[in-house]
């Protein structure tokens, strides 16, 4: 038996015809509009990633350059903060604790000494005829014998204590820790030989001589103010 095509099934295999060709003319469209698609698509992936590169770009620049600023007026602000603490809390002339701190110096040296039970003492040390310096040859000589003093008493302590200018003519000497009264005697004297032995500077006399007193915490007194004035007292009668 053979097949036989009839007016009916032609026309039925015609029309099937003409659909597949629509359908595939439909799937080559949408074929090459996904194309197109994916060409912009690409297109805006590289447009987006090199912006976004060059505003990431930016942004880096822009926080290293704010970072850079930053640390700038950080380091300005902590040197005037440096310069402003060195100013309320040492002397200007001869770079020692000014009185204020040389006073706070002294209260944490008595803490310490009450809670270990030990002793403390202070050294309040004048000037011989400094007045006549100033007078003699002018206030710049006077001011080199005050630096001069002032190094001459640093050099001659330990580590652990404290000189400072008190005022005009006028040393303080903290011994943060003492055996005995004695200790505090032979330092003295130590600080004494230091400054009759010192050389000349710009002109002024080799030796500079000065009075020296002494308090012992809690012997004399357990405040700073009571053991500066116990000082001053045995300073004078020196």
């Amino acid at each position: 038996p053979g097949f036989i095509m009839n007016e009916s099934t032609d026309k039925t295999l015609t029309g099937a015809q003409q659909t597949l060709v629509a359908l595939n003319a439909q799937a080559n469209g949408m074929r090459a509009e996904l194309a197109d698609l994916q060409r912009d698509l690409a297109q805006a992936r590289d447009d987006f990633s090199s912006t976004h590169a060059a505003q990431l770009l930016e942004a880096n620049e822009q926080l290293v350059i704010s970072a850079l600023r930053a640390r700038t007026l950080a380091d300005s602000a902590l040197a005037d903060l440096v310069a402003l603490s060195r100013t309320t809390q040492y002397d200007e002339l001869t770079e020692t604790p000014n009185r204020a701190l040389m006073l706070d110096r002294i209260q944490g040296a008595i803490g310490l000494a009450r809670r270990h039970r030990e002793q403390l003492a202070v050294l309040f040390v004048d000037l011989d005829g400094f007045k006549l310096v100033n007078d003699t040859l002018g206030h710049a000589a006077g001011d080199a014998v005050l630096r001069r003093v002032a190094s001459c008493l640093a050099d001659s302590i330990r580590e652990t204590d404290t000189v400072s200018r008190f005022g005009g003519d006028e040393f303080l000497v903290l011994l943060a820790s003492v055996s005995d009264a004695s200790d505090a005697a032979v330092m003295a004297a130590k600080m004494l030989a230091a400054l009759s032995s010192s050389g000349a500077d710009q002109g002024v006399a080799a030796s500079v001589s000065a009075s020296i007193g002494i308090a012992v915490y809690p012997k004399d007194a357990d405040t700073p103010e009571e053991l500066i004035r116990c000082a001053d007292a045995a300073m004078y009668r020196a």
